[in-house]
């Protein structure tokens, strides 16, 4: 049976590679990504591949929040419900973390963005729909003042960090 998915980061890694599976298999495939080259040249390999199913591509930059809203709008518009959203898409390091609202961009990008994405969209979602947010073993004790950006901290902190908080609020989703 044909699934309507929603893969976010799939234009590379662990998200173009899990597209490439789940398209061979003739699921819809509803593929985000923040580069438009990348985003094409990702749809372009899958649509190749022997049995691929329906495929669209959303561009958001998931450090942006009006971004993320604008994403779970376009969705929202076009399908009346959503099967798998699997939250992969993230970032280790940048040039500049912080976002134009002063907070740290691999906290918005690694756990805000996936939050805020999945509370929107799961009015589209039944029961048996499923989410599945990646995560990492590399996790710390979140550090709010750094989440908000009032306190730099490293690339491996920050990504350990934002880690943490989204098995946090993955295993709080699980119980509600």
């Amino acid at each position: 049976m044909s699934k309507r998915i929603l893969i976010t980061g799939a234009t590379d890694g662990i998200g173009l590679e899990t597209a490439k599976r789940l398209a061979a298999e003739g699921h819809t495939l509803l593929l985000h990504g923040r580069n438009p080259a990348k985003l094409t040249d990702a749809e372009n390999i899958l649509s190749d591949l022997p049995g691929c199913g329906v495929l669209e591509t959303y561009i958001a930059d998931f450090s942006r929040i009006a971004d993320v809203e604008a994403l779970a709008n376009s969705i929202s518009a076009a399908h009346e419900k959503l099967d798998v959203l699997i939250n992969n898409a993230g970032v280790y390091k940048m040039p500049d973390p912080m976002t134009p609202d002063g907070m740290d961009a691999r906290f918005v990008v690694n756990t805000l963005a996936p939050y805020l994405l999945t509370k929107r969209l799961r009015p589209l979602m039944s029961a048996d729909a499923r989410i599945v947010n990646l995560w990492s073993a590399a996790q710390a004790p979140v550090n709010v003042d750094a989440l908000l950006g009032r306190v730099r901290v490293g690339d491996m902190d920050a990504y350990a960090q934002s880690k943490l908080a989204l098995t946090m609020w993955s295993r709080q989703m699980g119980l509600e």
